[in-house]
């Protein structure tokens, strides 16, 4: 008797339901004949039981239906509609699962009777066999794996995200065959690109940390996958606001090579995180220091990039004028917010034209965050209302409403800036220690407090500017400087 493809019951409805829907295309009677059972028989595979794996394969090749579909629900139902290159692969799989399953089922009955020893033999060759199967699974998908991978790279750095519609879930499908955690995690970081350019950080960190666990448990540590994954953990985390996170993530995989020689790029890359944490945190001396030995040891497009956070760590102590940051700036995606975020807190009339001009041909480039940064900026020129602050990020959140509440600033609106101000309170209120705006979004916070908030808060603003002129932050000196606000002598109580 033909053993059933259906032991595990948890796949049996899936399957079951597929099955009627090509019983609703031709009768119980039709199927019954061209694949050689009963009528009984095909009653009851429609409603419960087990069904046979040559009935399944007489079904796929007598009503032309794609083995893929019928087996797993992917693609197309009839082999007609699918690709050369999917019927072909459709019809491996099922030749596949046929002997799979053969092995699986292979005198398990006399199996129960033998002794021990031969029980133990018996399953160890079933066992090798399958695992013979599965490579040569895994190598007829390896080879359409990396041209779907590329395809699928090429239309993320393209910024062609609604054409991956089919190209990710037959990557998902292929990774769930091969069960190779090297491949999913190909897939995962790619997704987690598109995932940051659309705005859904959350969703980005999930699929990087679970890419992450999946490495380690493969124990696949401190290889150049694993290392490029983790930086680009790092700067997910940072994005977001997570900047503690990032760091610890960074030094920790740093602390594995235990103290040698760095033998990958990542290496030097992982240090970043923890010099942007010094940056924003008030040890501008560190952060300059350490982005400085990163830029000479990686040199080229990396160095570039990072000169953008160097230069942008000299305009937070005052030493870079903010016309030059703007002229020697060159990262156009991710090292847009803290450009936008200069624009929004400096008052310069000509602050803002710089900055939207240098990204008018970048739009196309430019993540979730910089995006409705630049709506902010474009309020701000045109003095009108600012738009809705939608974001799932309470940082981005935050951050958005500060900018929202200084456009209303801008536009002398006193009334409605005085609403926005409430709202930018309850937000910080709110806001969870784990998450670190960037030091001009609470400059320009406490600017706001100065000019709206009740003496409490303009109290709290002054404290904020004193210590982080303390700290080096020279870019606030000549608005303290505007609101009387000096630095207190050595000898004086100071918050640290």
């Amino acid at each position: 008797m033909a053993s059933g493809v259906q032991n595990r019951d948890a796949d049996a409805p899936a399957l079951r339901r597929r099955l009627k829907v090509v019983a609703e295309s031709h009768s119980q009677s039709e199927l019954a004949r061209r694949t050689g059972v009963s009528k009984a028989n095909v009653h009851r595979y429609l409603r419960a039981g087990r069904i046979p794996v040559d009935f399944i394969q007489r079904l796929a090749l007598e009503f032309g239906i794609s083995p893929a579909w019928l087996i797993l629900g992917r693609g197309e139902m009839l082999e007609s509609r699918a690709s050369e290159q999917v019927v072909e692969e459709s019809n491996r799989l099922l030749e596949l699962v046929v002997k799979l399953n053969a092995v699986g089922h292979e005198r398990m009955g006399s199996l129960e009777a033998s002794d021990s020893a031969r029980m133990v033999r018996e399953l160890a060759d079933a066992l090798t066999r399958h695992e013979d199967l599965q490579k040569q699974l895994l190598e007829r998908i390896r080879p359409v794996y990396l041209k779907l991978l590329e395809q699928y790279r090429v239309m993320i750095g393209e910024h062609r995200h609604e054409e991956t519609g089919e190209v990710l879930p037959a990557l998902r499908q292929l990774v769930r065959l091969a069960q190779n955690p090297s491949m999913q995690a190909n897939v995962d970081m790619i997704e987690a690109v598109q995932r940051f350019f659309e705005g859904d950080l959350t969703k980005q960190r999930d699929l990087q940390r679970g890419a992450l666990g999946m490495l380690i448990s493969a124990g696949r540590l401190r290889d150049a996958q694993f290392m490029r994954l983790t930086y680009n953990t790092c700067v997910g985390l940072a994005s977001s606001g997570r900047l503690s996170e990032s760091a610890r993530l960074g030094n920790a995989v740093l602390h594995l090579s235990n103290g040698g020689e760095p033998k990958w790029l990542e290496d030097w890359l992982l240090r970043v995180p923890q010099a942007i944490l010094d940056m924003q945190e008030g040890r501008l001396g560190r952060a300059t220091q350490e982005l400085s030995s990163v830029i000479t040891a990686c040199g080229g497009e990396i160095a570039s990039s990072l000169k953008d956070a160097l230069v942008f760590t000299g305009f937070l102590a005052g030493m870079t004028p903010f016309e030059d940051m703007v002229k020697r700036w060159s990262t156009y995606a991710v090292g847009s917010p803290p450009l936008l975020l200069a624009a929004i807190w400096s008052r310069d009339p000509d602050s803002l034209r710089r900055v939207r001009r240098s990204r008018i041909n970048m739009q196309g480039h430019l993540d979730a965050r910089s995006r409705r940064l630049l709506e902010m900026i474009d309020t701000m020129m045109e003095t009108k209302d600012p738009p809705p602050v939608e974001s799932n990020e309470p940082s981005h959140s935050f951050e958005l409403l500060v900018a929202s509440c200084e456009a209303r600033l801008r536009a002398g609106q006193k009334r409605k800036a005085a609403a926005a101000f409430k709202q930018v309170e309850e937000a910080h209120a709110s806001l969870d220690a784990e998450f670190l705006p960037d030091f001009l979004v609470r400059a320009t916070h406490a600017r706001a407090r100065l000019e709206l908030g009740d003496g409490a808060k303009k109290q709290q603003a002054a404290e904020f500017f004193r210590t982080s002129l303390l700290q080096g932050y020279g870019v606030i000196a000549p608005l303290a400087a505007e609101h009387g606000i000096k630095v207190s002598t050595p000898g004086s109580a100071m918050p640290r």
